[in-house]
């Protein structure tokens, strides 16, 4: 029997590997290649990727090991948080797991509250490209989650490394605030909009029935992209999604906060943003559409002092504040 007739393979496309190890990219070989050099790397990375069973078992193990990178994996039992074990670089490591013990103290409701029947496990990946080794329930049966056993909403998110992120970036709160089912899409300083991306999240979005998708564009394409290419890049984004997705809500959003909207001096990688940004508000308001929306990146993180030193990237807090404010927009789209 395959690892996928057993385990749910949420937001990655599992490749066999020598040995009966399964790389778990969030894009395809097939679509990662035709993508800019950076991404044909960042694509190969399992943040957001979950593997998602369900088994009576009182004792199980699962070996993983993480490529690239030492990173972290959150283990929940549905909503909540189980454990979290961190993975050396190329080191198989065995996670040890036992059924929470004080589930039997909370009712039925309450522990279904988040959206997840509280018997789902979802092994949820960090910063890092990961390997599935195996799975062991000792002999009791396993199986991928039912879908009344996982959120009804699900969400496609799509953007720069501030949307790849990490388990505690801002698609993942605000999917555990409203309890959704996010499909994390984010290329860390890659995401340049290119056609085959579009066509590619276009597609994903359909089939996974996706009632929201999200698009962060811009920030990674200012140092080295005219204008004139990003809005035809970004046009085209919005005509395939529509052409697969002709009633789905897509919010367009501009440019998190950062240096850029606070220049010490001209500059024209800023210029270049702002042109964006400006782009992007024309284009959802000539579309005509009504489930194209824009959302200013600028509100979704409105504290500046909630940046890295970098000046771009979102620290923990800012993460936080960006998910609890984006949900709040999102929460209306869905219907």
């Amino acid at each position: 029997m395959k690892w996928s007739d057993l385990v749910e393979f949420h937001n990655c496309s599992p490749e066999p590997r020598e040995g009966g190890l399964v790389r778990l990219p969030r894009y395809s070989a097939s679509v990662r290649h035709t993508l800019n050099n950076k991404a044909r790397v960042v694509a190969l990375e399992s943040c957001g990727a979950e593997l998602r069973f369900v088994t009576p078992a009182h004792a199980l193990r699962i070996t993983l090991s993480a490529e690239n990178a030492d990173a972290d994996v959150l283990v929940y039992r549905g909503p909540f948080l189980h454990s979290t074990h961190r993975l050396n670089k190329n080191i198989p490591t065995t996670l040890d797991l036992a059924p929470p013990e004080r589930f039997p103290e909370a009712t039925d409701a309450a522990l279904s509250s988040g959206g997840w029947s509280p018997d789902v496990w979802r092994v949820f990946f960090g910063k890092a490209a990961f390997l599935f080794h195996h799975l062991e329930t000792f002999g009791h049966p396993v199986r991928p989650p039912l879908a009344a056993e996982k959120p009804a909403v699900t969400w496609l998110a799509y953007g720069s490394s501030i949307t790849h992120s990490n388990p505690l970036g801002y698609p993942y709160h605000a999917s555990r605030l409203l309890h959704w089912n996010v499909f994390g899409k984010g290329l860390s300083g890659a995401c340049q909009v290119e056609k085959e991306a579009a066509d590619h999240l276009a597609a994903v979005a359909a089939e996974i029935k996706a009632r929201v998708v999200t698009a962060e564009l811009g920030v990674n394409m200012r140092a080295g992209f005219t204008v004139e290419e990003f809005s035809k890049r970004a046009a085209y984004f919005v005509r395939a999604m529509r052409a697969a997705n002709p009633a789905t809500p897509l919010a367009l959003i501009t440019a998190f906060t950062n240096s850029g909207h606070f220049p010490r001096a001209p500059r024209e990688d800023f210029a270049r943003q702002r042109a964006f940004d400006d782009f992007l508000r024309d284009l959802v308001a000539k579309s005509g559409d009504p489930h194209l929306h824009l959302i200013e990146g600028a509100e979704i993180l409105p504290d500046f002092s909630l940046l890295a030193v970098d000046l771009i990237h979102p620290t923990p807090a800012g993460h936080a504040l960006m998910g609890h404010l984006l949900a709040e927009r999102l929460r209306s789209l869905a219907g």
